[in-house]
Order: structure tokens, then sequence, then C-alpha cells
């Protein structure tokens, strides 16, 4: 079934309804770690990829990259389950934002920003976090299923009249009649924040380095950048795990450097020498130039 399948269940959804994150946290763990046992291959690819950068890739190790998984899925259906009441105190309570706040407060006031993210950390929490900073946000994403896409932009919604959340607009990679590239443009033309993934590979991707090694990777957000206006400011974003909390660490970029998604993965390089069992793309296979 695949673990993001397993995890994001019905029975399980069913299950985890009204819970504490704590609470779906454990459940999630029990069932993520019992998925793990029954298909050793995964642990295989994570193994292997933890080899090829040069990586500690013992069985704890190991473990401890498929526990940090996990706890992406349990970021990720947390909102699902309970109230935009539930979520903003979990913000609230979890959530280190402040420097990220004032970073944000004075960009905003020149132009639009780009926020590029990757496969690390928290980052199901960056959205609602910004959109609790009283930020309009427009994440760029690409749901698995129509059911889950109704679902999510329903909860936004009932997130903004909840009065503790600014809007989140959606922009949908992938469906019929979609314009992706040009609402991303639009969006970069304006005093709002667009919210985009650079750590994977489409057929806009350009080789670059990190650790060492070649991987395809920056979605094509050079390319949206040479057509942006002067007033872009770049950061990338990281939702470092800290136990129970979180750290919202924004890193700037040249927006008109030579070549902005290789400043992006010398971000991502220097974050993950502390913390790269939180980068769980480590479980998929790496696109490698």
């Amino acid at each position: 079934m695949g673990l993001s399948k397993t995890l994001q269940s019905a029975e399980i959804l069913q299950k985890i309804s009204g819970k504490s994150f704590d609470e779906t946290k454990e459940i999630l763990l029990l069932k993520g770690n019992e998925y793990y046992a029954q298909n050793g291959e995964e642990s295989e690819v994570i193994r292997k990829n933890l080899a090829n950068f040069n990586l500690p890739n013992d069985e704890k190790t190991i473990k401890e990259v498929q526990l940090n998984i996990i706890y992406h899925y349990a970021e990720k259906v947390f909102p699902l389950t309970g109230t935009p009441a539930q979520l903003a105190e979990f913000i609230k309570e979890r959530v280190d934002f402040s420097t990220a706040k004032t970073q944000i407060d004075a960009a905003i006031k020149n132009g639009s920003i780009l926020i590029a993210t990757p496969h690390f950390g928290g980052v199901e929490c960056v959205t609602p976090t910004i959109s609790y900073m009283k930020f309009p946000i427009n994440p760029v994403l690409k749901f698995t299923t129509q059911n889950l896409s109704v679902q999510i932009r329903d909860f936004a919604e009932a997130m903004e009249k909840s009065g503790f959340f600014a809007k989140i607009n959606f922009i949908e990679l992938g469906k019929p009649n979609s314009q992706g590239a040009l609402s991303m443009a639009q969006v970069l033309g304006k005093k709002e924040i667009l919210f985009s993934v650079f750590d994977e590979e489409t057929p806009y991707s350009k080789p670059v380095n990190l650790f060492g090694k070649k991987v395809l990777g920056g979605a094509g957000l050079d390319k949206l950048l040479k057509f942006a206006s002067e007033n872009v400011t770049v950061f990338t974003v990281f939702m470092i795990r800290k136990n129970e909390k979180y750290e919202m660490k924004l890193l700037p970029i040249n927006a008109k450097s030579d070549n902005p998604i290789q400043e992006m993965y010398n971000n991502l390089e220097n974050v993950l020498q502390k913390n790269f069992t939180q980068w769980y793309f480590l479980h998929e296979e790496i696109p490698f130039a």
C-alpha cells in the first residue's frame, strides 16, 4: 500500500479524529513502525541514499530517519482531524516563528516574497504558521487525490473564517485547465507570499551540488525569478524539529543571483549538517544528475 496511503487511510483518520497532536503522533508511530517492520526494502532505500551522500547509514540512523518521516505524516494529517482553534493553539505553543515574522514583516513592505522549501522537518507546519501570522499565502502543491484536495481546501476556508488565520490560496499543479506557472508569476506581482518546493525533479530542474554530488533540483524556480519584478524577496525555509517544538528559520537568497537554485541547496546543506535525518526525501529515490 505504501507508507503514505497507510498513514492517511480512512481507518487511521477516523482513529485520530479529535485526538491531540501527541496522541496522533503516537498512533501513527505505532502504525508506521509496523509498516517499516513489514517492508524491509524501505530501510534499504534510506541506507543507500545516506551512503551515496557519505552520511552515517547505520541501523540507528536509519531508524531516526524513519521516525522523522512518520512525524511528517502526523503534522500533515493533524489539521484534518481537529479544529482551526486547535491548530492555532498548536502553533502558538510549539512553533518559534518570532525571527521569521520580523523578516517577513520587513520584506513584505518592499513587494512579494518567494519562500522556497525542501522536503525537510515540519514542512507541513510552514503554511499554517505563516497564515497564523496573518500573512496571505499561496502554496504551490499537487494533491494525491481529489478527495484530499477538497478536504484541505475546506479546512483552509474554515481556518480563515475562524479569525485565527489569513487566507490560504492553493495553486494546484497537474489539474486539468490549471495554469500553475502563470498563477505563480501573478503572485510575485503583488505583495503576497508564494510558497513552493525546490528539492525535487521536474522537467525544469537543473544540476546542482549537494554534499559533493550532483542532483537535479530547483523545480524551475530560477526561471520564474527571471520574470519577477525587482521587488521580490526570496528565502529558503526550514521548520526544524527540536524535541516537541519547532524553530522556523528563514535564510535569504539573492533573487538576481546567477544561480539562485544552488544558493538554495547551499542553505539546505548547511542545515542538513546538523539535522540530516529530518530530510524526509531520503526515503525516496534521489534524483542524481
